[in-house]
C-alpha cells in the first residue's frame, strides 16, 4: 500500500516538476538568444601595431547575422620618420565586409575573410631611371614621394569569443595603393604593403 502511495505521489510530483523544468529551459534559451541578437556591437583596439611602430590601429565593427558583419578600421602612424619600416602611412581609414565560417551558432567567431578599401595618406618610394645619351648610361635613385589616395586589398584571419564577450582575432593580408604619376602610369616601386593584425575587443 505505501508503495502504491510512493509511486502515485512521486508521479504527481513529476508531473508538476516538469512543466517547471520546461519553463526554466525555454527561459534560459531565450535569454541565450536575446544576448546573442543584443549584442551586435564590437569596438577592437590592435597590439601588434601598437607594439611595433608604435601606431593606433582601433576598428568598429557591426555584426549582421552570425555569419557576416561590415565594419570601419582608423590607424594613425606615430613613426613619423618611418623608421621601422614597416608601414608608410600616416593615417588611414578602411571600410570593410566581412564573413565568417565558423560552426554553426558560433556567433561572429572562428575564421574569416574580410576585403577592405582604404582612404590613406603617407610617403613611400619611388625608383627613377634616367638615360644619358652623351654618356651612354643610366643613372638610377631612389625618391620619396608622398601620397594620398585609395588602396584595397584582403585579410584572412580567426576569431575568439568568451562567455564575457571579450574577443581576440588574428588575420594577415595584403593591400595595394592605387597611386598614379602624373603621365597617368602607375607607380610600381613599394606599392603593395603586408597587413597584420593581432586584436583584443568588447562587444556590447
Amino acid at each position: 500500500m505505501n508503495t502504491f502511495v510512493n509511486q502515485i505521489t512521486l508521479r504527481n510530483f513529476s508531473l508538476l516538476f516538469l512543466p517547471f523544468f520546461f519553463c526554466l529551459l525555454s527561459n534560459a534559451q531565450e535569454k541565450e538568444t536575446e544576448e546573442k541578437t543584443s549584442t551586435n556591437h564590437e569596438v577592437r583596439l590592435d597590439v601588434f601595431h601598437l607594439i611595433v611602430l608604435p601606431g593606433i590601429d582601433v576598428s568598429y565593427e557591426h555584426l549582421i547575422d552570425n555569419l557576416s558583419s561590415w565594419g570601419v578600421t582608423g590607424f594613425l602612424n606615430f613613426d613619423n620618420a618611418f623608421s621601422e619600416g614597416y608601414r608608410y602611412e600616416q593615417f588611414e581609414i578602411s571600410p570593410y565586409y566581412r564573413l565568417y565560417y565558423g560552426r554553426k551558432n558560433t556567433h561572429n567567431s572562428g575564421f574569416f575573410v574580410q576585403p577592405f578599401l582604404s582612404l590613406t595618406s603617407g610617403e613611400y618610394y619611388h625608383y627613377e631611371v634616367y638615360n644619358t645619351d652623351h654618356l651612354s648610361t643610366n643613372i638610377s635613385y631612389n625618391s620619396e614621394k608622398d601620397f594620398f589616395g585609395m588602396a584595397g586589398g584582403a585579410v584572412i584571419g580567426r576569431k575568439w569569443v568568451n562567455e564575457k564577450r571579450y574577443t581576440f582575432e588574428i588575420h594577415a593580408g595584403i593591400g595595394r595603393y592605387f597611386v598614379f604619376e602624373s603621365n597617368g602610369n602607375a607607380y610600381h616601386q613599394d606599392t603593395a604593403y603586408p597587413r597584420i593584425n593581432f586584436a583584443i575587443g568588447r562587444r556590447f
